[in-house]
């Protein structure tokens, strides 16, 4: 493991010299903060590394356990089987950013061209032989092709071209699985069975349809389940086709000499760490799976193995309702509050479109920031209400990052949004209809109740606590109404101080409050404490009343940062004496 600090992955396509490479980001990034993030990683990597060998040295001492795994390993093996009897394709635009952009700049087509900046999106071949590769950051790329030429990301562009691309390969499969704007699985089975095409000559014309509509070139890979035709489809990258023969012998000797990086899922930490191991190629999990299996978790260890003996799922499947929606923006290093709001107001509206967009709602937000030194920070903020306005994200936005009180430039900002529902569903049950539904037992009339506002418990949470977690799933069972921007601006600034304020009403509101208050029965039952109440004709008494079951409870203040790696557990504030009557309000609200 004698490499250089920063670990280049250089098997995707078009790249060369890769060894090379490694030592140019090397000697260019030494001494930078980059180098000294990967520093950090590299010695993580290799105190793990460490760990497990004294693991496999001393499982290879002990025969009765080496003979104990092995049988594991082929009982394993005689379970499963490599299904040959569907037939997957997956498509994948080449260099698609950049491609788009080339459309427009024909001139640029044969000089090394990059779209981003601070990060690398995507790169084109010609900066590819440079070592230049998505997500590399644009001061490295600069220094491996100093003529590169980056271009700004027009995502509407990509969207525009994405749907064209996708339009066509719905022809074939209604289902298909979408990877991005540019890459999608098919099921071409019930195509082919009907058709009687050969699959090869079949995607060969799909991808010249592609071309045809959309002057953009398409690599296809074909095999017999969805992982076998994605690794096809990098084989004879750009412009390319591969099909794997429906056999497992064929999948078998298809991966035989594959680098595990190549495995979707396993990454850049994983790849160290069986590199480190001697695991580097499919071939070599499959002679050693017992040292794998002692090393890595159960789950870990299924995947990998699985993998590389080629089984995956080759039939489409109903994913259950994304937990989350996300938008992150990297940058070149701000400093300013003003600019880190400005920052936080834009991805605020381009995350409320993505979720209107899905017709989804939210009420748990996260900030996500990544210093100028590579550290991640990360603070979350739990509604009782959800909302994909950009107005109402952007406030809770900001008040986390008061909360977060940065100090340093930043050069990442995001926000996602968790504890997803159906915005449609969402606004036909709210809070408040639990309220409308207290019939006076004298009149048996249904009484309507104004909804209670301004008394809502919020948290700053640590995103991965198991008291979080619960909170979330409690959540999720609920059906709490929308958020107002006046309550989402209200709601915020509760946050910071820690105390729950009322509203003040105008005057030409508190009439037509006092109004309403007339048409209401004298009495009836508190849902919190279930108490018979006597409101005299006036619901500010049940209202006065509900409040002071509410405030017994404190604002549960919990704040999480990922940089922070000595943080041994959550730190919750609850009061020393919390009766039964107070958690009962607490729960009342979380549903």
């Amino acid at each position: 493991m004698n490499e250089p600090i920063f670990h280049y992955y250089g098997n995707k396509a078009g790249v060369e010299g890769a060894d090379q490479i490694k030592q140019v980001i090397d000697d260019a990034t030494r001494g930078s903060e980059y180098y000294k993030r990967q520093q950090e990683k590299r010695q993580q990597v290799l105190q793990k590394v460490n760990k497990m060998q004294m693991e496999l040295d001393s499982y290879k001492k002990n025969e009765q356990k080496i003979k104990e795994t092995k049988e594991i390993i082929q009982n394993k093996v005689k379970e499963f089987q490599i299904n040959t009897d569907r037939i997957w394709a997956h498509f994948d635009m080449d260099m698609f950013y950049v491609a788009c952009e080339l459309l427009d700049k024909p001139e640029l087509k044969d000089k090394p061209v990059a779209v981003g900046q601070s990060i690398v999106s995507t790169a084109n071949y010609v900066a590819r032989k440079f070592g230049v590769r998505s997500a590399m950051p644009g001061f490295v790329a600069k220094k491996l092709c100093p003529d590169i030429i980056f271009i700004p990301c027009h995502f509407e562009k990509y969207k525009s071209v994405s749907n064209i691309f996708m339009t066509i390969l719905k022809k074939y499969d209604d289902n298909l699985e979408s990877m991005g704007l540019d890459e999608a699985n098919l099921d071409l089975t019930e195509y082919i069975n009907n058709s009687q095409e050969d699959p090869a000559i079949l995607c060969e014309n799909i991808r010249k349809d592609i071309h045809l509509a959309t002057q953009l070139t398409a690599s296809c890979g074909v095999g017999p389940n969805k992982m076998i035709a994605k690794l096809a489809s990098e084989i004879n990258k750009p412009n390319g086709l591969h099909v794997v023969e429906q056999s497992a012998t064929a999948v078998l000797n298809f991966l035989e000499k594959l680098p595990i990086r190549k495995i979707p899922g396993i990454g850049n930490i994983t790849e160290q760490i069986l590199s480190g191991l001697n695991f580097n190629t499919c071939k070599d999990v499959r002679d050693r799976a017992d040292e794998l299996y002692v090393i890595f978790t159960p789950k870990t260890f299924e995947y990998i193995f699985y993998s590389c003996w080629g089984v995956a799922r080759n039939y489409h499947v109903e994913f259950e309702d994304q937990h989350s929606i996300s938008c992150q923006r990297t940058f070149s290093s701000i400093s300013t509050q003003r600019e880190f709001e400005d920052k936080v107001d834009y991805i605020a509206e381009k995350l409320a479109e993505e979720m209107q967009s899905e017709e989804k709602v939210g009420n748990h937000l996260t900030l996500i920031i990544k210093t100028s030194k590579f550290e991640i920070r990360s603070k979350s903020l739990q509604l009782n209400q959800y909302t994909n306005q950009a107005k109402q994200i952007a406030i809770y936005g900001k008040q986390l990052l008061k909360i977060m009180q940065l100090d340093e430039p930043i050069r990442l900002l995001g926000l996602k949004m968790s504890s997803l529902a159906n915005e449609k569903q969402i606004q036909k049950q709210s809070i408040s209809t639990y309220f409308k539904r207290q019939i006076d037992k004298s009149s048996g009339q249904e009484n309507l109740v104004p909804s209670i506002k301004g008394s809502k418990s919020h948290q700053i949470t640590e995103e991965n606590d198991s008291f979080n977690k619960m909170s979330i799933q409690q959540q999720e069972q609920s059906k709490p109404d929308i958020l107002s921007d006046d309550e989402a601006s209200s709601i915020s600034n509760q946050i910071l101080s820690g105390v729950n304020s009322k509203s003040h009403q105008s005057q030409q509101q508190q009439q037509q409050y006092q109004q309403k208050q007339q048409a209401q029965p004298k009495s009836f039952r508190c849902p919190i404490c279930n108490k018979d109440i006597d409101c005299k004709g006036n619901n500010t008494v049940l209202n006065k009343h509900i409040d002071r079951c509410i405030t017994q409870q404190n604002v549960i203040v919990e704040q999480s940062d990922e940089s922070n790696r000595n943080f041994s557990g959550s730190k919750i504030k609850v009061p020393s004496k919390i009766d039964s009557k107070a958690q009962k309000s607490l729960n009342f609200f979380k549903k």
